[in-house]
């Protein structure tokens, strides 16, 4: 006999990640002037921030770069007059999840002259170890349902001849996210210590389901 069953595993786990976007923009009338501009801002950001809180200039892995001329729109021509030029960098730092280190680190971001605009999510870092687990759980549930099936058909459950599932759709991501208006709108209220204090990311829910084929004899 051939039986087909759905398993479904899920559980959450703590973030152990923190990842920070970071966005560096510069505006000016040439593409030479935006170009040192942002270069600078960005070069700022490493020995300011990075190094003086242990981490390296390697650390900081740019997704983006990109120098570009800007256009405005003249109403009374109906025509796009050239704007000068905008810089935009985009980067990312990972570390382990600290909410000392992570409320340090924007407290001094916010103090910067030209602070980037920075969102923070928390995720897992060993993100295989996390799919296996569900696909576990998953795997079980659908050999348990399978045996139910089995013994009330009075058959002896054998082996999983096959197993089919999507790839993985949830994200590792916790909902909890920090973005640069809430680290402006906290730092007069000394952001490091309003962070520490109350700033705890939700639990990341991760959810899998397995179509598996089983024979009983």
């Amino acid at each position: 006999m051939e039986i087909i069953v759905e398993g479904k595993g899920s559980n959450f786990f703590k973030p152990d990640e923190v990842e920070i976007s970071i966005t560096f923009n510069e505006k000016g009338s040439s593409y030479d002037l935006v170009l040192n501009l942002g270069s600078r801002n960005v070069l700022s950001f490493i020995e300011d921030i990075l190094i003086p809180n242990g981490f390296s200039k390697d650390d900081l892995k740019t997704r983006n770069f990109v120098i570009r001329e800007e256009n405005k729109y003249n109403n009374a021509t109906q025509t796009y007059t050239r704007d000068g030029y905008s810089f935009n960098q985009q980067a990312k730092l990972k570390f382990d999840y600290d909410v000392k280190k992570m409320s340090k680190l924007m407290e001094e971001i916010s103090k910067l002259p030209n602070p980037p605009i920075c969102r923070v999510n928390f995720g897992l870092k060993d993100e295989k170890k996390s799919r296996r687990e569900i696909l576990a759980l998953a795997y079980k549930d659908a050999e348990d349902a399978a045996r139910a099936i089995a013994d009330a058909s009075g058959l002896v459950l054998k082996k999983c001849i096959k197993v089919d599932f999507k790839p993985f759709e949830t994200n590792y991501v916790s909902a909890s996210e920090f973005n640069s208006g809430l680290e402006r709108a906290c730092y007069f209220g000394e952001t490091a210590q309003i962070l520490e204090n109350s700033f705890t990311p939700e639990d990341i829910e991760l959810t899998e389901t397995l179509y598996c084929l089983w024979i009983a004899e």
